[in-house]
């Protein structure tokens, strides 16, 4: 079934090459008002893209022990990376916001951005240790509470998004950044979940948020932050959803599994 996660990851890449041509032929840059053609078309196709990437989570998903404790120095890489990059990502943002903090708001978004970067970046610590010490005494799962004061910055950018925007459907990137940061938010749960709770952790999530994030975080954010201008933090996004397609690949089964044989999710 890893064949299977690999073509959703695929129509990922293919649906990021084709948000690409939408924000620079039919996107007006300075407003991000559509131009052309109808604004629901783009919604239907990531609406499509993202039922896919849940329908897939649900039926490949595997074991999550490469996710919670990584056996190879491949995989280890392959988790740890991306989340170094995020964590470095939004500390930059985060400290960003705190220089240039207008108000208590922008002062307690920024220490959430900190607080996310400090669980990202203790997250690739245990991924990489975990991969180097394979074949010796398991590293300890970073703090869980970390992980759940990591993850509060994405509810606060959703509370925060239905309380100050008042823009139009056709304005899609503001629109789309509320269901990015609740696919962020899901992939940090998933991934605490396994990371600190292996027993308890569902490959089927997992694998679900992870595509999910693939889909919202990575393919529709890349060419946003490519061709407009984007901070620390909107490229964090970017990462995560890479971080969100390892996951994915990692607890894929690597054979299709019979009835009954995973665990439920």
């Amino acid at each position: 079934m890893r064949k299977y996660i690999a073509g959703v990851l695929t129509a990922g890449v293919l649906f990021c090459a084709l948000r690409w041509a939408d924000l620079a032929l039919w996107t007006d840059r300075e407003t991000g008002l559509v131009t052309a053609g109808p604004v629901w078309a783009r919604y239907l196709v990531l609406a499509v893209l993202a039922g896919l990437a849940l329908l897939a989570g649900y039926r490949s998903a595997g074991p999550a022990g490469e996710v919670s404790r990584p056996r190879t120095r491949k995989a280890a890489l392959a988790l740890s990376v991306p989340a170094f990059a995020a964590g470095a990502l939004y500390l930059a943002q985060g400290v960003l916001d705190l220089l240039g903090a207008a108000g208590v708001p922008d002062l307690a978004r920024g220490v959430l951005e900190v607080l996310c970067a400090l669980w990202l970046e203790c997250l690739g610590q245990h991924w990489l240790l975990a991969g180097l010490r394979s074949q010796r005494r398991a590293s300890a799962p970073p703090p869980a509470l970390l992980g759940v004061l990591g993850s509060l910055v994405f509810v606060w950018d959703v509370l925060a998004s239905f309380m100050t925007n008042g823009s139009s459907w056709h304005r899609t990137i503001p629109t789309a950044a509320v269901w990015q940061a609740l696919a962020a938010l899901l992939l940090l749960a998933a991934v605490l979940r396994a990371v600190c709770l292996p027993g308890a952790a569902s490959p089927r999530s997992l694998c679900r948020c992870g595509l999910l994030a693939w889909m919202l975080c990575f393919a529709w954010q890349a060419p946003r932050c490519a061709l407009l201008p984007a901070g620390p933090g909107d490229w964090g996004m970017a990462v995560l959803g890479l971080l969100g397609g390892v996951c994915a690949l990692l607890c894929a089964s690597p054979e299709p599994l019979r009835r009954g044989s995973h665990a439920a999710g």
